[in-house]
């Protein structure tokens, strides 16, 4: 394995590979990590040293923990033993009218047949967790250097990066939306619609976190369609912020970091919990390509993963989940490529596809409650009705749970029903 750092700074000649991922988040690290399992040989590169920090809500849902089950019982161990991340078991709904919904990951969660739903745990411990386990994958790993250029060539793609360049026939681009390298494939920018901007920090000894370390979303009137979020972590930490779309943000002209501290320090069930926390650090901001269906993931010779391929969920928020699994789908796409001497981008079209049917669905969902967001009335009736109707949780818990039951979600007129008791 070749391990390179900006720390050890030589000309590296160029390489050759089978697969060249570029990003080592979630979504690149999992293809690896999946490659790694087939003995395929492959090379990664990131722009970053880890453990380095990363903004973020540093939410893990049920998905994480699922794929890294599937590729490997042991990494899911490691991760525990490793990182220490809080397990947490459901998510604390708070609409307008301040009614609370208590959503469990899993109904009747029995810890003796169920696994652990979800976790919270800093992306700085998390990515250098997942850093690690690439370097041991059998792959080459090049950190610390920033992708110059990728050219399109006869045979696949030359990646340039700053001491070398790589040769590959395929290539995997986890490099999420802020990346500044020329690309010759179609990598569109999001637009504000489908972009939300952020603010987050950390607080320590915010009081009243729900037993079950809940992590709670609170969708205030004067933020819809966005949300504050309190996410609990380790050692009494709490990841606090506020997100909103861009366009909404541009609009109005709201500074993120003030809203937020407006509502820690006004809001009744809020407030309160704050008054003997302690800000650590400063308030740091960042963006989200929201899901978007709308254009193609994959191309001749390439795929997009993780944020690059706009995977944020519209409604949670959720990235990570999303994109290891996109990494996933991706390197076993990238799989088959190889078996079958075909790069093409009609064959391609099977990552898409599969991306389609394994989190398209929960999308449309998110897709169609945002849209009920744009409507505080409506909502704030809903709510009301849904504050007193006992199917309520276990509805939503099914949106983590029930593939199946996600295609009836899809619909909101049966949303709707349910909520009237029709």
């Amino acid at each position: 394995m070749l391990l390179l750092n900006a720390q050890c700074y030589t000309f590296a000649a160029m390489i050759t590979t089978s697969v060249c991922i570029v990003g080592c988040g979630p979504a690149g690290a999992m293809a690896a990590l999946r490659l790694g399992r087939e003995k395929i040989p492959f090379v990664i590169v990131d722009k970053d040293r880890f453990p380095r920090a990363k903004i973020c809500g540093d939410g893990l849902s049920g998905k994480a923990p699922r794929i890294m089950s599937r590729l490997s019982p042991d990494l899911l161990a490691r991760f525990e033993e490793q990182c220490h991340p809080l397990h947490s078991f459901g998510m604390r709904f708070v609409v307008p009218g301040d009614f609370t919904f208590d959503v469990p990951f899993i109904v009747d969660y029995d810890p003796d047949v169920h696994p652990v739903p979800g976790y919270t745990v800093k992306r700085e411990v998390f990515d250098a967790f997942m850093a690690k386990e690439v370097e041991q994958a059998g792959g080459q790993v090049i950190t610390g250097r920033s992708v110059t250029s990728i050219k399109e060539t006869e045979g696949g793609f030359n990646i340039q990066y700053e001491g070398g360049e790589i040769m590959a026939p395929l290539l995997i681009d986890a490099s999420g939306t802020s990346s500044k390298f020329g690309v010759p494939y179609q990598k569109p920018e999001p637009a504000a619609g489908k972009t939300a901007l952020a603010v987050r920090s950390y607080y320590r000894g915010v009081s009243g976190m729900h037993p079950q370390n809940f992590i709670e979303l609170y969708f205030l009137k004067d933020i819809l369609p966005g949300y504050f979020w309190i996410f609990p972590l380790q050692n009494g930490l709490a990841n606090v912020g506020l997100g909103l779309r861009k366009d909404i943000v541009q609009r109005k002209k709201i500074r993120l970091s003030q809203a937020m501290e407006e509502i820690i320090r006004t809001h009744p069930l809020i407030a309160a919990r704050f008054h003997h926390a302690s800000r650590e650090g400063r308030p740091e901001a960042y963006r989200l390509p929201l899901g978007n269906p709308r254009f193609s993931i994959s191309g001749n010779r390439y795929m997009l993963a993780g944020d690059a391929a706009h995977l944020v969920d519209p409604f949670t928020g959720e990235g990570v989940g999303n994109a290891m699994y996109s990494g996933y789908i991706a390197a076993e796409q990238a799989i088959e490529c190889l078996k079958q001497k075909r790069f093409d981008s009609r064959f391609m079209k099977n990552y898409d596809r599969r991306i389609r049917r394994v989190l398209g669905k929960e999308m449309a969902i998110s897709r169609n409650l945002q849209r009920l967001l744009h409507h505080p009335g409506l909502v704030r009736v809903l709510a009301k009705k849904a504050h007193r109707n006992i199917h309520v949780p276990k509805i939503l818990s099914s949106m983590y749970t029930d593939l199946d039951y996600r295609k009836k979600l899809v619909n909101p007129w049966y949303l709707l029903r349910v909520l009237l008791n029709r």
